[in-house]
């Protein structure tokens, strides 16, 4: 159990119906990224979703997040400062107490998402995070 978290460019979903009436969601995309237990990232994340829905940030649990490019600017800065004003205060499913090891292992991955995010978005596609615990 634990955080798991997603970005997709050029995503769009698709949804069905099991013999039993259940609806389930796909998403299919050009390109996916994937995190575990990356706190601050989600801390990152889910401050935007409560600035841009007006949500609380526990909305955005299984829910999709539209990225547009003041999004990845903001993300690159928060990259490069290594995440500080997103400290994680807790919470053992987000990996609070080893988000200060996550920040340097995902670094790569969060470089090239905002660089194949960047991109995508100026070819006119859709960028969409998504996480669930």
């Amino acid at each position: 159990m634990g955080l798991d978290q997603n970005a997709y460019i050029n995503a769009t979903e698709t949804s069905e119906k099991d013999a039993e009436g259940r609806t389930w969601v796909s998403i299919n995309s050009d390109r996916d990224f994937y995190w575990r237990k990356h706190s601050r990232l989600q801390e990152f994340m889910e401050k935007l979703w409560v600035e841009k829905t007006g949500e609380s940030a526990i909305e955005l649990n299984c829910s999709s997040l539209e990225l547009n490019l003041d999004d990845i600017q903001a993300l690159w800065e928060a990259v490069q400062n290594n995440f500080a004003e997103h400290e994680c205060q807790g919470g053992f499913f987000y990996g609070h107490q080893f988000q200060d090891d996550a920040v340097k292992h995902s670094r790569e991955d969060d470089l090239a998402f905002i660089e194949a995010a960047k991109s995508a978005i100026k070819e006119g596609k859709q960028i969409v995070y998504s996480c669930w615990w």
